[in-house]
C-alpha cells in the first residue's frame, strides 16, 4: 500500500507548478539525486536521480555482441574466431558437456580465454548451470503435477467440505506474505531513507584497478550490499558514484539487478564523483590503511566506502585517493575490540562493511557491530581449529598404535627383511 501511495506521490510531484516545485527543494527534505535539475523541466523527482538512461544502456548481452563484433574486424581474430567455433562444435560432437545455447556474452568470455583447458572448464560450468535450470523447471512441473490430481481427486463425501479444510493453499489463521510484499516494503523503506536518511557513498572508481575476475565479485558485493541495506529497519541513503557505464563492472552489476535503471526502483546509480554531488566538509572516506580510528558515528559526515576487491596486491589504493583528494579518513576500530589470528586477514566485504554501519548507526555499541566480521578470522577460533586438528591427530595415532599393539609382534630382523627382495 505504502509503495502506491509513494508512487502517486512522486507522478503528482512532476505535475505541480515549478513555483511549489521551488519551495519543496529549497527546504532540503529530499536527497539531492532526488530534486530535480532545472527547475521548468517539468521532469518528476525520480528522474532526477537518474544520470543513465536506462535506453542508453543495453543489457549484456547486446554489448558482449558488439564486442565481439568489433574484434571480428581484425582478420587474424576473425581466424580466431572460426577455430574458436570449431572447438566448440567438436566438443560437443565428442559428447562433452557444453551447453545448448551459447549467449554472446559467453562467446565473449571464451574469446578472452586464453587456454583450452580453461575453455573447457568455463562450458562444463555453464553446462552444469544449464541443467540446474532444466531441473529446477522439471520439479515445478512435477509439483504442480501433484497438486491438480491432488485437488481433482474425488472426495469422501463423510468428510467435511473443501473450503472447511485448514491446510496450505487451503483456509489457514495465519496471513501469507510474499516474496513481492517483502521487497514492496523494502523499497518504501529506501524511499524513505533517499528523503531522511544517513547517506552512504560506495566509491565504484577502482575498476582499472581490478582483473575481470575480481570485478565480477565486485559487481556481487554491491549487490549483496543494496540487499542489506535494505533488509535493515533502518536503511542508509546508498549512492553508486564513479561507476562507468562502459565497464565490466556496471554490466556485471546490471545483469545482478536488471532493474535498477526502473523509474519506481529506490537506487542512486551515477557515473558523477561524489565531489560533485556532495559537500567535501562532510566526506569522510573510510580506508583500513590509515591510523585514525573511527571512534564514534557522525550523522553530519557522509561516509564513504571503496568498492574494491583486490585480494593480490594489496596496495593502499583508497588512502592514496583520500590523500589526493584531500578528504578526512577513517578505519573501523577492529583492533580495539577484537583480537585477530596469526596469519588472519582483516580485510572485509562489501556486505559486511554496510551491516556493521547499519547496526553502529542504529546500536552505536561497536562489540555488537563487530558481530558480523567474520569468525574464522579471529584468534580464538584459529586457536580452537588448530586444537581440534591435534586432537584428530592424536585420536589417529592412538587409533593406529593400538592395532599394531593388539596384532602379533613384528619381526625386524634381516633374515626377515631379506625375503621380501627380488633376485
Amino acid at each position: 500500500m505504502y509503495s502506491r501511495v509513494f508512487r502517486r506521490f512522486l507522478l503528482v510531484s512532476g505535475q505541480l507548478p515549478s513555483k511549489y516545485e521551488t519551495v519543496v527543494k529549497s527546504q532540503g527534505f529530499f536527497s539531492p539525486l532526488l530534486q530535480t535539475p532545472g527547475g521548468n523541466s517539468g521532469r518528476t523527482f525520480f528522474t532526477g536521480l537518474r544520470h543513465c538512461n536506462s535506453q542508453l544502456t543495453p543489457d549484456k548481452d547486446a554489448k558482449a555482441q558488439k564486442r565481439i563484433d568489433e574484434w571480428i574486424l581484425n582478420p587474424d581474430n576473425e581466424k580466431q574466431w572460426k577455430v574458436l567455433q570449431l572447438e566448440v562444435d567438436v566438443h560437443r560432437q565428442n559428447g562433452n558437456p557444453v551447453p545448448e545455447v551459447l549467449k554472446p556474452r559467453h562467446w565473449l568470455e571464451l574469446t578472452l580465454l586464453d587456454s583450452r583447458n580453461k575453455r573447457r572448464k568455463y562450458l562444463e560450468f555453464l553446462f552444469g548451470i544449464e541443467k540446474k535450470k532444466e531441473h529446477g523447471m522439471e520439479k515445478k512441473r512435477l509439483a504442480k503435477e501433484e497438486r491438480e490430481k491432488y485437488l481433482a481427486k474425488e472426495r469422501d463425501p463423510s468428510l467435511p467440505p473443501v473450503y472447511l479444510d485448514y491446510c496450505l493453499g487451503r483456509n489457514s489463521p495465519f496471513l501469507r506474505f510474499f516474496d513481492s510484499t517483502i521487497n514492496q516494503l523494502g523499497n518504501w523503506r529506501l524511499m524513505k531513507a533517499m528523503m531522511y536518511g544517513q547517506k552512504i557513498v560506495m566509491d565504484c572508481g577502482y575498476e582499472h584497478e581490478m582483473t575481470r575476475t575480481e570485478a565480477r565479485n565486485c559487481a556481487r558485493q554491491m549487490m549483496l550490499t543494496w540487499a542489506a541495506n535494505r533488509e535493515h529497519l533502518d536503511p542508509f541513503d546508498l549512492h553508486f558514484c564513479n561507476l562507468n557505464v562502459d565497464g565490466d563492472l556496471h554490466s556485471n552489476f546490471l545483469a545482478f539487478i536488471p532493474t535498477m535503471y526502473d523509474d519506481d526502483f529506490p537506487m542512486n546509480v551515477t557515473s558523477k564523483s561524489y565531489l560533485d554531488l556532495f559537500d567535501k566538509k562532510q566526506l569522510v572516506y573510510l580506508t583500513p590503511d590509515t591510523n585514525v580510528e573511527l571512534r564514534e558515528f557522525s550523522y553530519d559526515d557522509i561516509y564513504i566506502i571503496g568498492a574494491l576487491v583486490d585480494k593480490l596486491s594489496g596496495r593502499p589504493l583508497s588512502m592514496a585517493k583520500a590523500k589526493r583528494e584531500g578528504l578526512r579518513m577513517a578505519k573501523l576500530p577492529i583492533d580495539r575490540y577484537l583480537h585477530f589470528g596469526g596469519g588472519g586477514n582483516k580485510c572485509l566485504t562489501l556486505n559486511q562493511m554496510i551491516s556493521i554501519l547499519l547496526d553502529i548507526n542504529a546500536s552505536n555499541d561497536w562489540e555488537y557491530a563487530l558481530r558480523h566480521v567474520p569468525q574464522r578470522k579471529l584468534f580464538h577460533n584459529r586457536q580452537q581449529h588448530l586444537q581440534n586438528r591435534v586432537n584428530k591427530f592424536i585420536k589417529h595415532s592412538a587409533e593406529q598404535a593400538s592395532v599394531f599393539s593388539s596384532g602379533p609382534p613384528q619381526d625386524f630382523s634381516l633374515k626377515s627383511r631379506k625375503k621380501f627382495r627380488v633376485n
